[in-house]
């Protein structure tokens, strides 16, 4: 199964039990089936409106050097895998990092500049592990995969004029029209003022 929709749901919550309003869900979203429920406290769920629902826990790993995880279950835990998409992962790196450091405060975030000198450090780290692979198969130390092989090769032989097919040049793009908006918007400001500066 996959979860494609999480959303809040309405809900009232007292010391005994918590109620969800399935009603309101259902006026909003027709398609979607409600399989579950996920939470990131410790709530006990011991009965439910759906039939086998999933409840899904979320560990926020609070705890220092506790690692951050997800837990699902039936009655029972079952076996739950956390997928994200590519442009997901430093976002899911940060918040494991931080979860993990023991040193971590929630009281100020981290600044853009530290977040992009982490990125680099890491990327830098992935080249350091593909040349010390490189190097071991080359003196003969590792034996080499050809599919590892094909792999770097295939991402070290991209061509630029792909990367400029990408987002890049969009981006840049965007960027020179929000500029010569501006400009013009400038222009005809100063035009207008020397307008009246002149008629009066």
């Amino acid at each position: 199964m996959l979860s494609e929709s999480p959303f809040a749901v309405l809900h009232s919550e007292t010391s005994e039990q918590v109620a969800v309003d399935m009603d309101s869900h259902h006026k909003a979203n027709l398609k979607e089936v409600i399989v579950g429920w996920c939470v990131i406290d410790r709530y006990d769920f011991e009965k439910s409106d759906l039939e086998l629902a999933i409840h899904v826990f979320l560990d926020t790993g609070v705890e220092p050097g506790q690692p951050a995880g997800v837990k699902g279950y039936v009655s029972s835990p079952v076996p739950v895998e956390l997928r994200f998409r590519d442009s997901e992962r430093s976002g899911v790196d940060l918040l494991t990092s931080t979860a993990l450091s023991s040193s971590s405060t929630a009281s100020q975030p981290l600044s853009d500049l530290t977040i992009l000198e982490s990125s680099i450090q890491n990327v830098i780290s992935m080249i350091d592990r593909v040349l010390t692979y490189v190097r071991a198969v080359l003196t003969g130390e590792a034996k080499g995969d050809a599919a590892i092989g094909m792999y770097l090769m295939d991402t070290l032989g991209a061509s630029t004029a792909d990367l400029e097919k990408g987002g890049f040049n969009g981006r840049l793009q965007d960027t020179l029209m929000i500029s010569l908006a501006n400009l013009v918007r400038a222009q005809a400001e100063v035009s207008s003022r020397l307008t009246l500066v002149t008629a009066s």
